[in-house]
């Protein structure tokens, strides 16, 4: 599972759409609202499963290989920065 770092939070822009996540480790991370969605379903508990059905449902022109294939990059790179880890159960 992955998760968003303890004390991260999502900060939302309503006029614009977009977002910032800021983290005690990394700063401030600048969100489009793909990745804003993306977050703040994380966020809230819930696995990139669920994340790729809410991109689904929010942008159904786009087609899924292709919302998967930029959600597994945003996240790489958020892991890579620190931003998100995975989480594995013992």
């Amino acid at each position: 599972m992955l998760t968003l770092l303890p004390g991260a939070q999502i900060v939302t822009d309503p006029a614009s759409g977009r977002g910032s996540l800021i983290t005690p480790d990394t700063g401030v991370w600048t969100l489009n609202p793909t990745a804003l969605v993306a977050l703040t379903v994380l966020a809230n508990g819930q696995p990139v499963a669920r994340v790729e059905e809410e991109l689904a449902r929010r942008w159904p022109a786009v087609p899924l290989d292709q919302l998967r294939s930029d959600l597994d990059r945003l996240l790489a790179d958020l892991e890579q920065g620190g931003a998100v880890r995975q989480v594995r159960h013992q």
